[in-house]
C-alpha cells in the first residue's frame, strides 16, 4: 500500500484541511470523499487498485474530521470551494471525483460548482433527498444529543474494535485490512470531536437539492439496508444525466466489489 503521510493545506479563511495520498503519486488524480463520518482514512481501500491502474487517490477529510478545522456555516456549496482551492494547492488542471455514502452529495457538489475541473464524477452508496431524517432519525433536531450519540458510538468503536464499525456498514465478510482500514476510518474521524459528523447529518437530513453535473455514474447495493435503493431508483428515474449501476451487494460491499470501476472515472 502507497500512501502519503497526513498532508494538509490553509484554506483562504486559514481554517486547515488536511488530506492522504494513495496508489501512483504521479498518476491520474481522482478526489475521493469519504462517508458520513470518516475521514481520509478510507481512501485507503482504492491505494492497491489505484497503484496497478495509475491513478492518484487524494482523499480529504471535510471539515470538523480529522485534522481539517470545522466549518460551522459549511454547506454543500461551501465544500466545493474547500474542494477547489485544494485542486488549486495541488497544481491540478482537472480531477475525477467520488464520493462514498455521505460523501456522495459532497463530490457531486464539486462536479456541478466547478465542472471546467471536473472530468467524471460518480457515487457509491450515496443518500439522496428523503427528508426522513436519516439513520439518526429526531436526533437530527438535536445537535447535542446527535453529538452524543456519535461521542458514545466512537468510545464503543474503540472498545469493541474494528470488527463494530465494519458490522455497521456490512453483512458480508471483509479482510482484516479492510477491516482496519474501516476501523481506522472511523475513529480519525471522530478523534476531534463529532462537529462534522452532526454537521454534514442536519444537512443530509434537510431539505436539500440533489446538484448533478451532466454526466453521473451511480453504483448502489440493491441490499444497502443504510441508504436503501428505493429512494435512490425514484430520485434518478428521470434524470437522463445518471448511468444507474445496481449492484448485487450492501452498503460496504458495493464500494469494495466496484472499486476498479470507481478507479475508472480517472483513466
Amino acid at each position: 500500500m502507497v500512501v502519503s503521510e497526513s498532508e494538509s493545506i490553509s484554506l483562504p479563511d486559514d481554517r486547515t484541511l488536511s488530506f492522504a495520498t494513495y496508489g501512483d503519486p504521479d498518476g491520474a488524480p481522482l478526489i475521493f470523499h469519504h462517508g458520513t463520518p470518516g475521514s481520509s482514512h478510507l481512501g485507503a481501500l482504492l491505494s492497491d487498485s489505484a497503484r496497478a491502474r495509475g491513478v492518484r487517490v487524494i482523499a480529504p477529510s471535510r471539515p470538523g474530521y480529522g485534522r481539517s478545522d470545522p466549518n460551522p456555516d459549511g454547506t454543500f456549496e461551501t465544500w466545493a470551494g474547500d474542494c477547489r482551492a485544494l485542486v488549486d494547492a495541488l497544481g491540478l488542471e482537472w480531477v475525477a471525483v467520488a464520493g462514498f455514502s455521505g460523501g456522495g452529495p459532497y463530490a457531486l457538489a464539486v462536479a456541478a460548482h466547478h465542472a471546467d475541473r471536473v472530468s467524471d464524477v460518480g457515487v457509491i452508496g450515496a443518500p439522496v433527498p428523503a427528508h426522513d431524517g436519516g439513520p439518526f432519525g429526531p436526533l437530527v433536531g438535536f445537535p447535542r444529543l446527535l453529538g452524543i450519540a456519535f461521542r458514545f458510538g466512537a468510545i464503543v468503536a474503540r472498545f469493541r474494535g474494528d470488527r463494530f464499525v465494519v458490522d455497521q456498514l456490512t453483512d458480508r465478510a471483509v479482510d482484516d485490512e479492510t477491516a482496519r482500514i474501516v476501523g481506522q476510518d472511523f475513529r480519525v474521524g471522530l478523534s476531534a470531536g463529532p462537529s462534522g459528523a452532526v454537521r454534514e447529518s442536519r444537512a443530509l437530513a434537510a431539505d436539500w437539492s440533489l446538484p448533478l453535473p451532466d454526466d453521473v455514474t451511480v453504483w448502489h447495493g440493491i441490499d444497502d439496508e443504510n441508504a436503501p435503493i428505493g429512494p435512490v431508483r425514484t430520485a434518478y428515474e428521470d434524470r437522463p444525466a445518471v448511468t444507474l449501476r445496481e449492484i448485487d451487494d450492501d452498503h460496504l460491499g458495493t464500494l469494495c466489489s466496484v472499486r476498479d470501476e470507481v478507479l475508472g472515472l480517472a483513466e
